[in-house]
């Protein structure tokens, strides 16, 4: 019973399909009608387990009254009723924030809907205190009735370049809207994440929506997986099972560095275009206009990683995102990361992780 979720249902239903193919036993009736219908549903359905998205309290008091198995996939609600396989959102919260503070800004904002929602409060409290640590203010924007004339109200107030992160995707959105209306340039001026990668939406937008992906997919699949154990004899878990964020879909809103240092900037704009060819340090100097050892000092200081091991990074970030979102081999992998060979890849992914690339894509596949 999977409410659209502005979108993301489609993802968490794949993720429930792909395990249930194992599975040759199994017959799955599937419900995405109005809530209403949903709770009623809850109510009276035959059947040996249920995934849902608990949305409204309605549907949870009338699945505290079951006896099978409930697993919820959303953090709207995470009621101890239920099985619940959500996002670990304090932790999404603190990546969003470590994404625009690795872009170099010093002016940060969160935005949320005023409404109590548990996975918007968590995930504003992962920005702010992640951004507070750094050393840096946050301003919270809780969005009323009147949500666009306040949110636009509230980015006028701000200190600019200003990075802003929403607390899903619409709210992002909503973002982009109030700075066309205010003249503000995006992403020159705003720069803006939303979180969920809602991909149609994130599309949309002008200028596109960039949006750090919260894995749906890999938590229906958990949700099927954990009821399948149930079924089976296993115990539920007594705490939530949490599923951590994936990384950021980079799109034209957040395509921007706030350092002031332009050859800084040219040097990481150079490494993370070119990720997925093997380059050398000389070729980053050679695209600034200062020598190797002030852009090294400089880069060291502004970004606290070396040139080299910036490199490295934009190698690996590219191939993780290869590993978990499509299934190359292993040498295409290599060959599209810099790494060049399947062999090359292994090793620096075992010595760096501590795990190997199939391994990694199993424990991280969407």
């Amino acid at each position: 019973m999977v409410d659209s979720l502005s979108g993301y249902g489609r993802k968490i239903l794949d993720g429930i399909s792909r395990y249930a193919h194992q599975k040759s036993n199994w017959r799955i009736a599937f419900f995405d009608r109005e809530r209403k219908e949903l709770a009623d549903l809850i109510e009276t359905w035959e059947g040996d387990g249920i995934i849902c998205t608990a949305v409204e309290p309605r549907f949870v008091e009338a699945a505290s009254k079951r006896t099978i198995p409930v697993v919820n996939v959303t953090g709207r609600v995470a009621d101890s009723c239920f099985i619940n396989v959500i996002g670990d959102d304090r932790a999404i919260g603190a990546e969003a924030a470590r994404y625009l503070l690795a872009r170099g800004f010093e002016s940060f904002a969160f935005i949320r809907r005023k409404e109590n929602a548990m996975f918007s409060i968590e995930r504003a409290k992962g920005f702010t205190d992640a951004i507070t640590a750094s050393g840096f203010p946050c301003e919270m924007i809780a969005l009323g009735p009147a949500g666009d004339d306040e949110l636009a109200e509230a980015i006028a107030k701000l200190p600019r370049p200003l990075a802003i992160a929403g607390a899903g995707d619409r709210q992002a959105s909503m973002a982009i809207e109030a700075c066309w209306k205010l003249g503000l340039r995006v992403p020159e001026e705003v720069a803006i994440l939303g979180i969920g990668n809602y991909d149609q939406l994130c599309e949309l937008c002008s200028p596109t929506l960039s949006s750090l992906d919260v894995d749906m997919e890999r938590r229906g699949y958990e949700a099927a997986r954990i009821l399948d154990e149930i079924l089976e004899g296993a115990e539920r878990p007594d705490e939530p099972v949490l599923i951590a964020a994936g990384k950021v879909v980079e799109r034209a809103s957040s395509d921007v560095y706030a350092f002031e240092d332009q050859d800084v900037v040219a040097a990481l704009r150079f490494i993370r275009e070119h990720a997925a060819v093997t380059i050398k340090v000389r070729d980053v100097v050679a695209a600034t206009s200062i020598s190797r050892r002030s852009l090294e000092g400089r880069f060291n200081k502004l970004i606290g990683r070396t040139l080299h091991d910036e490199i490295w990074q934009a190698h690996f970030d590219l191939a993780m995102r290869l590993l978990t979102s499509s299934d190359l081999s292993l040498q295409e992998v290599a060959q599209r990361s810099g790494f060049r060979t399947a062999s090359a890849l292994v090793n620096l992914f075992r010595q760096r992780f501590s795990l190997t690339p199939k391994e990694y894509r199993v424990a991280n596949r969407r």
